[in-house]
Order: C-alpha cells, then sequence, then structure tokens
C-alpha cells in the first residue's frame, strides 16, 4: 500500500556575511585548526563528467576554467584548507596533465597543510568510477570529505563533521552526510532541472527517501512502513544539493561492489535507501545561512559569479586577493585591478570585475560582467551579462549580450555578439557581423557533444576528443557563421536547438543539450512563468504516458547518440526507479522504439544486430521473454509493414537469444489470431529441431 504526499514545503533562502579571517597563506595559520586524531581527507573529483562547458572544454578542464578571473578549483581548495583538511587528493583524468602542471606551480604545490595530491586515472566516466579506482588504489584509510572540483562555499564544516562523527560512533551504518541548503523555488543558485525531493526524519535528519523531481511530479509516494519506523517525516523540495558529502571509508567499497552505481545521487544513494539488505543510512546537514553552491552548468556560472561580485561568497571575493592580485572594491560592487585603463567617459555599471592590464575604451558601457586581464575594448561598445576572458580583443562599436568569450577572442569592429552564444579559445568573428543567438564558435571542427560523456565510450566530455583529429589549418572558415575576416567553425548540438518559445529553451536546458541555453540573467518573474509553461503541459497528461514518453525519449537519445546497451540500460534503469515504473514498462517502450528503426529485412538484420541486445537485458526469465513476444504481437498488429517481417523478427529473437525455445511455444499456444498463424511454420521448425535434438 502506497501513501500520495503532495509537496507543498518552500524554505525562503536566509544567507548573510559570514565573518572569516583571510586565509591565503595555510602554512602559517595551521596552529589555528585542531587536528582530529585521523587525519582529515578530502577528495576532489575535477572531471565533471557532462558536456555542458562544450566547446570551451575541449581545450581546458573545467575546473582551471575562470570564476571572476580565478581559477575555479581554487574555491574548492581554499574552501577546503579553511576547513581543515590535511590531505587533499585531486583525481582527474581528463586534461590531467593541465591539472597536475596547474597545482604543482600554484601555491598548492609547496603547501604542507593541507598537502595536494594529483591521483591521475584512466578512463573514468563517472563519480562511481572514481571512487571505485580510489577504493582499488587503497588511499582512503577513514571518512573523508567528497566534493566535487567546482565548488563554492565559505561554509563552516566543523559542525557536520562533528555531528557525522558522532553519529558514527553510535551506529557504523550511518555511512554518509549530505550538504544541502535552504533555499526558496526561484533562488538563482538552484541549477535547473537537477533539483531533489528529500524525505528527512525530523528528529534526525536521516534521509530515508531521495528522488529527482525532473520529471516534474505533483504526487510522491511514501510506503506506510517508513511511517512505522519514523514517527514524523518531513518532505522536503526546498534543499539545494551542494554536492559537498561527508563520507565513511565503506563508501568507496559500497561502489566497488556495485557497477550500476555511477552517479552519487541518482544511483548511489536512491541505491541504499531503497536497500532492504544492507541497512545503511545517510544522513543530511542542512544549512541556510552560508554560501554553498556548484558551478554545474552556464547558468550557476552565471548566478555563482554575480554571487561572488554582490560578496555573498565572503571572503571569496575579488579583493580578498588570494592569488596575489590586486583589486579594490568600489561602490556598487565594482572591482579593478591597479594596471586598468579606462577613458574618462567609460561607464562601469552595478557587478563588474576588471582585470589586470585591461584597457576600456571612450564611451564604452559595462554591466553585469567579468573582463579578464590584457583585454582591449574599443570605443562605443556595450558589454552586459557577460565574461570576458584573458587576451580578448573587441573592436569599436560592437555589442555584447549576455555570452562567454574565452581567452585570446577577437571581435573586430560592428560586430553584434546575441544572447547565450560562446566563443571558444582564439575565434575570431567579423567585421560587421551579428552573430545569433545561442552560437557556439571553436577552432576545433566537429558537432559539439561528439565523443562526450554521454556517448558510447562515456568519455568525459571535458576532453579534447570532440574536434576529431582536425585543426583549423586550412583555414576554410564559412562566413556565414563568422564573417569575412573571421575564424572558426560553428558547433552543433545533436539535438535540435531552435529557441523559438520559452518551454523549448527551458526544456534544452533541462536536456542540457546545449551550453549557452544556461547562461541568462536570473529574473524571478520570468523563471516563475518559464516554469508554469512547462507545468501546464505536464499536468494535462496521465503521469504513466509521461513516464513512457521519457523512457521513449531516452532511447531514442541514446540511438542517435550512439550509446553502449550498458549505458542505455543504467538510464532506463534510473528513469525506472525515479518513476516507480515495471520492467514491463520498458519493454513495451523499448520493443517499438527498437522496431521504428526497421523499414525492411534488411534493416531489420543490421537493426537488430546493434539492438537487439537492449531487449535481451529486460527479458531475462520465461515470463519477460512471454510478455515481450506478447508485445511484439500487439505491436504488429498495428503495424502492417512489421508484421509482414514477424516471423523474421522472431527468427532473429532465436538466433540472438533474446527469447529461448519454451517461451516461443507458451506463447504461440495461448496467441490467436493471423500474426500467430503467421508463425505456424517457425514453431514447427522449433519442435522438430528439439525432437532431432532429443533423438
Amino acid at each position: 500500500m502506497r501513501l500520495g504526499v503532495s509537496l507543498v514545503l518552500l524554505l525562503p533562502c536566509l544567507i548573510h556575511f559570514p565573518f572569516h579571517n583571510q586565509f591565503n597563506q595555510h602554512q602559517s595559520t595551521s596552529h589555528q585548526y585542531k587536528k582530529p586524531k585521523k587525519e582529515l581527507v578530502a577528495v576532489v573529483v575535477a572531471d565533471s563528467f557532462n558536456k555542458r562547458f562544450l566547446p570551451l572544454t575541449e581545450d581546458k578542464p573545467r575546473c582551471l576554467l575562470p570564476l571572476a578571473n580565478v581559477p575555479l578549483i581554487e574555491y574548492t581548495l581554499e574552501f577546503l584548507a579553511t576547513a581543515g583538511v590535511e590531505q587533499i587528493y585531486v583525481v582527474c583524468c581528463s586534461h590531467a596533465d593541465q591539472i597536475k602542471s596547474y597545482l604543482k606551480s600554484s601555491r598548492w604545490g609547496k603547501s604542507t597543510f593541507p598537502k595536494v595530491s594529483a591521483v591521475v586515472s584512466q578512463q573514468l566516466a563517472s563519480t562511481g568510477d572514481a571512487l571505485r579506482d580510489l577504493d582499488a588504489k587503497q588511499l582512503l584509510k577513514s571518512d573523508f570529505i567528497l566534493v566535487s572540483g567546482d565548488v563554492v562555499a565559505n561554509m563552516d564544516l566543523s559542525k557536520a563533521l562533528h555531528e557525522h562523527r558522532a553519529r558514527r560512533a553510535i551506529d557504523k551504518n550511518g555511512i554518509m552526510t549530505m550538504v544541502v541548503k535552504a533555499a526558496n523555488p526561484t533562488h538563482r543558485t538552484r541549477s535547473k532541472g537537477e533539483e531533489g525531493i528529500y524525505v528527512l526524519n525530523a528528529a534526525t535528519q536521516e534521509c530515508v527517501q531521495y528522488r529527482s523531481s525532473f520529471p516534474t511530479k505533483h504526487k510522491l509516494k511514501l510506503d506506510l512502513e517508513l511511517f512505522k519506523a519514523h514517527s514524523e517525516l518531513q518532505v522536503r523540495n526546498d534543499l539545494i544539493d551542494c554536492q559537498i558529502d561527508i563520507c565513511s571509508v565503506d563508501v568507496p567499497a559500497l561502489f566497488t561492489e556495485n557497477f550500476d552505481y555511477q552517479d552519487i545521487r541518482k544511483h548511489f544513494v536512491r541505491g541504499i535507501l531503497e536497500s532492504d539488505i544492507l541497512g545503511k543510512q545517510i544522513h543530511c546537514h542542512i544549512i541556510s545561512d552560508t554560501y554553498a553552491a556548484r558551478v554545474r552548468s552556464t547558468q550557476m556560472y552565471d548566478s555563482i559569479s554575480k554571487d561572488i561580485m554582490a560578496r555573498w561568497t565572503y571572503p571569496l571575493v575579488p579583493d580578498t586577493n588570494i592569488l596575489g592580485t590586486t583589486y579594490k572594491h568600489h561602490n556598487p560592487y565594482i572591482y579593478k585591478e591597479n594596471g586598468v585603463i579606462l577613458q574618462f567617459t567609460t561607464h562601469l555599471s552595478r557587478h563588474v570585475i576588471v582585470g589586470d592590464k585591461t584597457f576600456i575604451g571612450e564611451k564604452t558601457e559595462i554591466s553585469n560582467s567579468v573582463i579578464g586581464r590584457n583585454c582591449k575594448i574599443g570605443k562605443n561598445v556595450k558589454i552586459n551579462g557577460s565574461y570576458i576572458w584573458d587576451d580578448v580583443v573587441i573592436g569599436d562599436n560592437v555589442v555584447i549580450e549576455r555570452s562567454i568569450l574565452a581567452d585570446g577572442v577577437v571581435v573586430l569592429a560592428g560586430v553584434t555578439i546575441e544572447k547565450g552564444s560562446v566563443l571558444s579559445y582564439g575565434v575570431k568573428v567579423g567585421p560587421d557581423f551579428v552573430l545569433k543567438e545561442f552560437s557556439r564558435l571553436s577552432l576545433n571542427k566537429g558537432r559539439a557533444g561528439a565523443n562526450s560523456d554521454d556517448d558510447d565510450d562515456d568519455d568525459d566530455s571535458d576532453s579534447d576528443s570532440d574536434n576529431d583529429g582536425e585543426s583549423s589549418s586550412d583555414h576554410t572558415y564559412n562566413v556565414d557563421h563568422v564573417g569575412e575576416e573571421g575564424k572558426g567553425y560553428e558547433k552543433r548540438d545533436e539535438v535540435n536547438s531552435d529557441d523559438e518559445d520559452d518551454e523549448e529553451e527551458y526544456r534544452a536546458i533541462l536536456d542540457v543539450c546545449s551550453l549557452a541555453r544556461d547562461i541568462q540573467l536570473h529574473d524571478i518573474d520570468d523563471i516563475a512563468d518559464e516554469d508554469s509553461d512547462t507545468d501546464d503541459g505536464l499536468s494535462e497528461m496521465d503521469p504513466l504516458e509521461r513516464s513512457h514518453l521519457e523512457l521513449i525519449s531516452t532511447i531514442e537519445r541514446a540511438f542517435e547518440e550512439n550509446h553502449s546497451i550498458d549505458n542505455i540500460v543504467l538510464e532506463l534503469n534510473t528513469l525506472k526507479f525515479a518513476d516507480n515504473l515495471e520492467f514491463h514498462d520498458i519493454r513495451v517502450t523499448a520493443l517499438p522504439t527498437v522496431l521504428s528503426l526497421v523499414t525492411d529485412a534488411k534493416t531489420l538484420q543490421t537493426t537488430m544486430k546493434r539492438w537487439g541486445g537492449l531487449l535481451a537485458r529486460f527479458a531475462t526469465d520465461a515470463e519477460d521473454q512471454l510478455d515481450l513476444l506478447r508485445i511484439l504481437e500487439d505491436h504488429c498488429k498495428g503495424n502492417e509493414e512489421h508484421a509482414k517481417l514477424f516471423v523474421k523478427i522472431l527468427q532473429i529473437f532465436y538466433q540472438l537469444d533474446i527469447c529461448e525455445e519454451d517461451a516461443f511455444l507458451v506463447w504461440y499456444k495461448k496467441a490467436v489470431g493471423k500474426i500467430r498463424d503467421s508463425a505456424t511454420p517457425f514453431i514447427n521448425w522449433l519442435q522438430e529441431a528439439d525432437e532431432e535434438s532429443s533423438d
């Protein structure tokens, strides 16, 4: 028996400036921290395992991209250092040489408290793989802090650590504490499409159930057994996952024991909470008055950049100058280094950072933007909501709206760059050219997202494999994409990226098919409108029908991106658990979707050879196989072309061991009609072959 529970609890976000000492010299202040009995260790997973920052991450790992003119990983390491961490392992795969080189040459290379070590692992495709690799290397001997290499936080971890250790002292089954933040639904550090629903024991903050809130659901079913075990439960949809976890040494071992665990939340947390055998517990530590967020998308890149400029992350703000910079803070939230050259008529509005040795020309207006070092910006330029990295040259009369320009980009005179555009390293556009909204340009050829983490080998998309081995040496650039004197190639999404209305744009953000769509200034009214538009369409659909459409969409996307069978199975199982579906639901959607690729006998052979294994993975016993054959029969009754191929499909099912002989015989005995009759020669052949085998 299950109980439907409506989600109505929304808490406001309360944030204030915490006091904090400057902390750019950890060695000299190590005596301030009281060391625990066991060495406090942290694991930083440097790879992102997604393609949200392509094409920027073709050439540089996400953790080294600049955030407010500081490499992203600096914020994460600074946070861990102030927490008293003594040993930090930075696990890296993609662009590992760059990460190792940066750590060695930075202040962390000489630091002994904390000691920072790079751990290079080959062919990582997920956080689960990273933890399995650490378990195999036996580096972790006690409880540790697990974070991503893109976390920005000023919270005090001591209370969360104390709570975790106290629980572990009483019960070793308390294996993990997740740091989450209470915030209102429109808070800008809430990553769209990645919200979670937490069911907590009100007294102990034990998490007893976790669900992703996408696709949108209006009810959550809870087993009555939960109410027997817990006297009071809270259903929380107001919590933001900070991706900061305090883990026992048992956690990597559990990942090793279960290779289905890939994502720390969707797979591991749900798997542990839904297991009747393991008996492990996961708790939450809820914060509300300090800052913690993760740069998991360009939407979050924009949000956290603005929070840094607004000083919500203090002391992690530009004028702390933790990297030896010379920023000074000028109201209203304007930060300039000493070497900046401004003309008398230059106007910097609210929320602007300008790096050293940057020149800005006359009558140029800049607002809500970060300008890197050594940039040259001409006259009458308007820049709003954009991120201009180092060594960028911008000509006169240029307009740039809510876009990212990477190192070395050149924008010639008279160019307009519309919102959501991303220009990767060394791209050149213009002159007198309009770059359409959500454009992505790179000097590397190839599709955006090709050979990325979500494709068949699950390679981390922060890799540079996306360029298909080609460079710009042939100098054949399309003037329609970059202008007459431009340099660069347009990067196209594998998924349609038409952005003609808000609902389509919002869907694209949730699908993470375009990094550019994440870049936006967060207006609460706009977000409310987007949510309203999306919910209206979903609320009119039956929940099971919506789940089936999501399954079909997942399979079709996997076909387009040529995923491996293992990866598709993992995605479908995740949806099954999220929507409380049966394996029948997967079979009833997978089989017609596979057959949709079939047009004749020839394509039947090639299709089943490539994708037949998917059907076999969800038809593992006689009952499942019988169900699959009935689904096939029903499908062919409504599809004349496939009905003609019915017997051939049965033969291939037999040849590929998708169904066993007994399943065919039982189906034939119970079925009626023309479809069944057409299979008589095949069934007779099966029976004769069985008799000959018996003889």
